[in-house]
């Protein structure tokens, strides 16, 4: 055990507080051990014993055990004498050191000694960061989550039954924890929260009274509506004397609630305040929710007769109590009368309320709506501080918060954000775990870590096991930068006075691998982007890899030594047990010997099997992404050189994705072809469109602004007007005007009014005009311009 002891003092290679101080940045030695010959035994030799229990407590104390220990199988010519104990000891001290090279530091050494893959993010997440990308999400792909979820569950299970694996598909259910750390603070939120917001003139209590009665009016009304839907009939109506709500309104008529000024009493403000919740906490105590409408009537009927109005403190126990029921329908009547209605002062705990209530709703859209009010990217805010810039410049004392940390600067208004503590970090990566937004539990961890905030082992192995489930290779390249860039806090984790427990060690171990396998070496032969090399791969990131992947090696190694520790004890025990036979204990005593062997040898193979696993999922994500890249660019080239085929000739051959595509390039190519029958098709339909279009734009031109302004209507998608369109216009100018010239009052004018056929020929171009005769004198021909003259 020295030796273990000696040897991890000398890994600790870094600076970091976690590690000691007066140990120079050293390379790791290993003592090197003698290797003995077994002596051969002959026929007349004394004959060779076998294994017993004082051998393997010998091998234990003599040589440290690793991560993966394994025992070599015994050959024939290896079973010692009781004569060489000095033998046995060097030769247990070899096939430990043996091991402890080729086994333990095999799989972890690999990810030290590998080419170093790129990791995301060239500088550490901050906080501001994480609200960022949480808070600017879009409802959209807020609803895709739960489909993106169900996808990854499915990609999981194909790989896996495709590789004959076991395939557990769920998610490690969140604990109690954080629900408990909430009661704690709401328990200690009592009486500390009186402050200007209190009513303080008759005004403001007024106003505090009609709130109430509202929150009352629709608890009553919801309880009944969601009963009458789980179970109808089975309760009164509202409208009958004998309901909840009829004598919720008789009360209302006696004169309740009649409240007093908080501020006027504060040590009875305080009692009454807490003793309503625990009146709350006995009726949630004999919720029944069968009669779930009596029992809102009785927590309503507590409201009302309170002597002073119900605090912050009471709302978040109402938030709690009904969401930890799974009454979501009244709890979130009360988080809709506190945001909404109420001028009161939020706490921590009840920002823990609102977010445990939209978690255990279920409701993705509601969390990060309560996440962007906390952050300051609703302008609504959670209820703290808001303030215009004038107000800001006026007041000095408001200097101090108006900065990015504390405010956010929206929609003109300064709005102050709420504390961002390790309870409400811890909500929200429950949250995040729960919904399956894994990414964002990562971002969040880099957070916590660079807070030096310590998160329990069950959210920390439950965000593990997430990301290793549904084979999140960005979430996890996440979790290891984080850990790269907090190092120190890291090794505090792992070797800290607190560490965490083997669970999560494990699970590290098998990020690093499914890391490692996901990522492509990196060459500047074959990456050539544009970046620096040395914003991914520095010195200082291969030293902290290196302190991580040591400070994983070293826990593994406590523990599998702790549990050899252990077994070898019961083993001892079964041997010094005279009660059983020899042959028996001797057996059982092996078997502990073999289940030692074989249990890292399976964990090694676990871990190995991760990262096949992450790198099939991750070559096929390369292979459908390529395929539908390529697939796309086809696509555009095919419909690039359809468009070069005149339209009178385009077939669905050149647009079907079925024909192959060197069958329809061959076809659209024939009319780009200089010299081929199908070019001169192709030039003759060009001179026909441009041909047409010379006489769409001449007869628009020829028609007055009226006329033309109607064809404005009747255009394609393309902005263009058919041919025939604008004809039936002419040939509806042309009989107006011949209306016109056949009436009284045309008759008149008829000398002014221009000839709308001059007008017409006078507007076509010189190309246009080849048809007209010229005038030529009598007796010669007319010298018209030919086709091949007009400049087409």
């Amino acid at each position: 055990m020295l030796g273990l002891r000696s040897m991890a003092a000398q890994l600790r290679a870094c600076h970091c507080r976690a590690c000691l101080r007066a140990t120079k940045y050293t390379t790791t030695t290993k003592r090197v051990t003698t290797t003995t010959t077994t002596t051969n035994y002959t026929e007349g030799s004394r004959r060779p014993r076998k294994l017993l229990c004082g051998d393997t407590f010998t091998t234990y104390h003599t040589a440290a055990s690793t991560g993966a220990v394994a025992f070599e199988e015994p050959r024939q010519q290896d079973w010692w004498p009781r004569s060489e104990p000095d033998e046995r000891s060097a030769e247990a001290r070899r096939s430990l050191a043996a091991l402890l090279h080729d086994s333990a530091s095999r799989d972890l050494a690999s990810v030290v000694a590998s080419p170093y893959p790129d990791v995301p993010y060239t500088r550490p997440r901050e906080k501001l960061d994480f609200f960022w990308d949480l808070c600017k999400l879009e409802t959209s792909s807020l609803k895709d989550v739960p489909r993106k979820l169900k996808d990854r569950l499915n990609t999981a299970r194909r790989l896996r039954s495709a590789l004959g694996l076991p395939w557990n598909p769920d998610i490690p259910a969140a604990k109690d924890t954080t629900l408990a750390r909430c009661e704690e603070l709401l328990f200690a939120d009592t009486g500390v929260n009186l402050d200007a917001r209190e009513p303080r003139t008759e005004k403001h209590l007024e106003r505090t009274m009609e709130m109430m009665i509202e929150l009352t009016d629709r608890l009553m009304v919801q309880s009944w509506h969601v009963t009458e839907a789980k179970a109808p009939g089975t309760h009164f109506p509202l409208t009958c004397a004998e309901s909840p709500y009829n004598f919720h309104k008789m009360l209302r008529n006696d004169g309740y609630p009649a409240y007093s000024y908080p501020m006027e009493d504060l040590e009875t403000t305080f009692l009454q305040r807490a003793e309503l919740n625990k009146t709350l906490l006995q009726l949630f105590e004999r919720w029944n929710p069968r009669l779930r409408d009596r029992y809102v009537g009785k927590v309503c009927y507590n409201l009302l007769v309170c002597s002073v109005p119900p605090g912050i403190e009471n709302y978040s126990f109402l938030i709690l109590g009904f969401s930890f029921l799974g009454e979501h329908e009244l709890s979130q009547e009360v988080v809709d009368s506190l945001l909404y209605k109420s001028q009161m002062k939020p706490t921590e705990a009840t920002y823990l309320c609102l977010l445990h209530h939209y978690r255990l709703k279920r409701d993705i859209a509601g969390f990060q709506s309560i996440a962007r009010r906390m952050f300051g990217f609703d302008p609504r805010g959670i209820g703290l501080i808001r303030r215009g810039p004038y107000f800001v410049a006026n007041y000095p004392q408001l200097h101090s918060w108006a900065n990015p940390e504390e405010a956010a600067f929206m929609d003109g208004l300064y709005i102050r954000r709420a504390p961002f503590t390790q309870d409400v970090a811890e909500a929200m990566m429950e949250g995040l775990v729960d919904f399956g937004m894994i990414r964002e539990g990562a971002k969040l961890f880099a957070v916590c870590l660079r807070e030096q905030w310590t998160f329990s082992r069950e959210l920390i192995w439950r965000l593990f096991h997430s990301c290793i489930t549904l084979m999140d290779v960005p979430a996890t390249k996440l979790i290891i930068r984080g850990l790269l860039d907090n190092i120190d806090q890291a090794s505090l984790l792992l070797l800290g006075p607190v560490p965490v427990s083997s669970k999560p060690v494990r699970q590290m171990r098998n990020l690093l691998n499914i890391w490692q396998a996901t990522t492509l070496p990196r060459s500047s032969d074959a990456f050539d982007d544009g970046f620096d090399d040395a914003d991914f791969k520095t010195e200082s990131d291969k030293t902290r890899l290196d302190h991580l992947a040591t400070a994983v090696w070293i826990r593994e190694t406590w523990h599998h030594t702790s549990m050899m520790n252990v077994r070898l004890r019961h083993a001892a025990r079964v041997v010094l047990n005279k009660d059983k036979p020899l042959l028996d204990r001797l057996d059982t005593a092996m078997s502990v010997v073999v289940e030692l062997e074989e249990r890292p040898k399976r964990e090694t193979e676990k871990s190995e099997r991760f990262g096949r696993l992450a790198r099939l999922d991750w070559l096929t994500a390369q292979t459908t992404t390529a395929d539908f890249r390529i697939r796309n660019f086809e696509k555009m080239l095919a419909n690039a050189v359809a468009r070069n085929t005149p339209r009178q000739l385009q077939s669905w051959v050149i647009f079907s994705e079925t024909v192959p595509l060197k069958v329809r390039l061959a076809r659209s190519l024939k009319y780009c072809t200089l010299g081929s029958i199908e070019h001169h098709i192709a030039t003759c339909f060009a001179l026909s469109k441009e041909i047409d279009l010379q006489l769409k734009r001449s007869l628009i031109q020829a028609l007055p602004l009226s006329y033309a302004a109607e064809l404005e209507k009747k255009q394609t998608t393309t902005g263009d007007v058919r041919l025939d369109k604008i004809l039936d216009q002419v040939v509806r100018y042309l009989s107006d005007v011949k209306i016109r010239q056949n009436s009284q009052w045309a008759r008149k004018e008829a000398e002014a009014e221009p000839d709308p056929f001059a007008r017409l020929l006078a507007a076509m171009p010189e190309p246009m005009s080849f048809w007209k005769k010229n005038p030529a004198p009598a007796g010669t021909e007319g010298n018209g311009p030919t086709p091949e003259n007009t400049g087409w």
